[in-house]
């Protein structure tokens, strides 16, 4: 993800700047971003569990409703990037995740350009949605959770300008 798009997400999320540490999971995305997260080569943001919680109580009025939902259904945000050997770190993150926990739900591949959309998932309900994404120009590792609606986050994402994110907005499931 280009530093330019990180800063319209702060932009957007004027709460970012409260600021809020990066958090530790056990999981293999938690410490692939456990690994990186004060590596100087990577761009980090950190939505902690607590910041999410502090969002909900936010006052909302000109906010529109779908996204005051889907923001408050939000856990967690992680994001890793870098423009250092791309290739490297997105082989690296393929092959931490589990392919067990994470399904594939959509892969979009071109000759400039490789995102991949996995989901954790118990039932109905998303836990987590995981974009790893590589071009020439970087590696984006971004991972969203809590209850997620893949429909309103395609359009949060895509009115923040999160690169890759658009390749969700066609995306339907099967109930």
């Amino acid at each position: 993800m280009h530093p330019s798009k990180i800063r319209q997400i702060l932009l957007l999320l004027p709460l970012l700047l409260l600021g809020a540490g990066a958090f530790a999971q056990d999981d293999a995305i938690g410490k692939f971003f456990g690994k990186y997260v004060d590596d100087n080569r990577f761009t980090v943001v950190s939505i902690s569990p607590k910041m999410f919680r502090l969002l909900a109580k936010v006052q909302w009025d000109t906010i529109p409703a779908d996204v005051r939902q889907t923001v408050t259904r939000l856990q967690s945000l992680r994001i890793l990037s870098t423009e250092t050997t791309p290739q490297y770190f997105y082989k690296e993150a393929l092959a931490t995740i589990d392919h067990k926990e994470y399904e594939d739900l959509v892969t979009v591949r071109s000759y400039k350009d490789n995102v991949r959309f996995m989901i954790k998932e118990s039932g109905e309900t998303i836990h987590e949605l995981l974009m790893i994404a590589v071009d020439n120009d970087g590696f984006t590792l971004m991972s969203f959770v809590g209850d997620i609606d893949l429909d309103k986050l395609s359009r949060l994402s895509g009115d923040m300008g999160i690169k890759g994110m658009e390749n969700l907005k066609n995306v339907k499931r099967n109930k």
